[in-house]
């Protein structure tokens, strides 16, 4: 019963209550290190391209046709890598690609031919680096989160910027200062050694190996209590709580497909798979028929080469940024309005980059980097969580595999298209043209597959 009596106060001071952290932000914490250590590896191609380059005296075409090979590989492993993930489990695939990408960069740090390249990192370090990369990592993931699944692959993600920003300006003074071959042989050791303990410790492939289920990252995480002292009818002083519980629950909308058991042989004759397996290539296409010639437009519009590279390095700085940010965004307003304004963002961009080639501008072309970095990293987070929402489970990494190989075609073929759009018409309007009309078709392919009407997740608020 209610106790009788005047109350006499109130304290608005709240308390929270003490809950252990959900386990599957370990496995987060986990992968955004191993993917923060092995993204870099393609990146820094370009850095020890030039001092190999310069102590061999080869030609850039052939040399540049080591990482051609290399993405070329690295694509067509991914459904590979995923089935391998599904079948094994991350203890056992991971460690074994951490060990093959080392033993890679060992056998270039004594390399002396162009075909050691070819072989250690066109082949080699492609297939190694995929059992450590995007697909497993993402695919493990998905496995250990619903409500917050977004958030979860925006931060695994954004790992791969944080990457970069730490370990690019560290492997050029490395190569600088001990010399590229030393600097293969330490980024070799690093990859050898700490993806390898961090997995064997702390990754599992689902939650049931720790004895959890998927559903316990869906129990209320805070309660907030406030406590009333209120003086009883025989003049005692009485503590009442009243607390503020928040929860949330799945809204199953299509049940059947919901509760299916994907494989890819199932996912294959849908047209969700090939709207959302188009949806990676068009707009990794029209992406890349922007990125790869940035540089060269910004250098023939008369923009210094300083400017340039900065506008690349903060590019990576602002794509960490959209990744967390567009994570957080999948799991407040739902993947297709996140991808609608990743796609707004990147329209605005190559807006901003086609009037910079007429107001020669620095401050437009800054402008125009934060567009560009946010855009681009928000998409992620949402082209991952659209297609783990339509066919996650226990089959969910070789349907990935082959979704994002959709993406490293698009992204080839807009490379490609770039190029030979800027032969025939030497200049860059038909680029961004293109562009814009790819990331709208991409758009307009996330809308048709829907993946918020299979599930939707919502926060409610309930009293104590």
């Amino acid at each position: 019963m209610e106790p009788q009596g005047e109350r006499e106060a109130v304290e608005s001071q709240p308390t929270m209550s003490v809950n252990l952290v959900y386990y599957g932000w370990v496995i987060v914490a986990v992968c955004f290190v191993v993917i923060a250590l092995i993204a870099p590896l393609q990146s820094s191609f370009s850095i020890f391209y030039v001092a190999v380059v310069d102590e061999f005296n080869w030609s850039r075409s052939s040399t540049s046709g080591i990482l051609a090979l290399h993405l070329v590989l690295n694509g067509l492993m991914g459904p590979f890598a995923g089935g391998f993930i599904d079948r094994y489990g991350p203890k056992h695939v991971m460690p074994v690609g951490a060990v093959v990408t080392a033993i890679a960069l060992f056998i270039l740090s004594r390399a002396t031919e162009q075909w050691h390249f070819y072989v250690a990192f066109g082949v080699i370090a492609a297939v190694g680096s995929t059992m450590i990369h995007i697909v497993p990592l993402t695919t493990l993931v998905s496995h250990w989160f619903v409500r917050h699944r977004g958030t979860a692959i925006g931060l695994v993600a954004a790992g791969s910027g944080a990457g970069q920003l730490a370990l690019m300006p560290l492997l050029q003074y490395m190569i600088e200062t001990i010399g590229w071959r030393n600097a293969y042989l330490a980024l070799g050791a690093a990859l050898l050694v700490i993806p390898t303990v961090l997995i064997r410790l702390f990754l599992f492939s689902y939650p049931e190996e720790r004895g959890m289920s998927a559903s316990d990252e869906m129990t209320p995480r805070r309660k907030r209590e406030t406590v009333e002292i209120v003086v009883g009818s025989e003049g005692r002083e009485i503590e009442r709580k009243r607390g503020v519980i928040r929860r949330n629950e799945i809204i199953i909308l299509d049940r059947e497909w919901a509760e299916r058991d994907w494989t890819l042989s199932k996912a294959v004759v849908t047209f969700r798979f090939w709207a959302i397996t188009l949806m990676m290539a068009m707009f990794a296409a029209g992406f890349y028929i922007i990125s790869v010639h940035l540089v060269a437009y910004l250098r023939d519009k008369s923009y210094s080469v300083l400017l340039a590279g900065s506008i690349v390095g903060l590019q990576g700085m602002f794509n960490f940024i959209g990744k967390g940010l567009g994570g957080a965004l999948c799991d407040r307003i739902g993947r297709e309005k996140t991808l609608t304004l990743s796609i707004a963002a990147f329209i605005i961009c190559i807006l901003l980059l086609s009037l910079g080639g007429v107001i020669i501008s620095p401050a437009l072309i800054y402008v125009f980097c934060v567009f560009y970095g946010v855009g681009y990293g928000m998409a992620v987070p949402a082209l991952i969580t659209s297609s783990s929402d339509l066919f996650g489970g226990r089959h969910f990494g070789a349907i990935l595999g082959v979704i994002l190989l959709g993406g490293f075609f698009g992204g080839a073929a807009g490379t490609w298209l770039g190029g030979k759009l800027f032969d025939v018409t030497q200049g860059y309007t038909a680029n961004f043209v293109v562009g814009i009309v790819t990331m709208v078709i991409s758009l307009a392919l996330i809308w048709s597959a829907r993946p918020s009407r299979v599930r939707l997740i919502r926060s409610v608020v309930e009293s104590a």
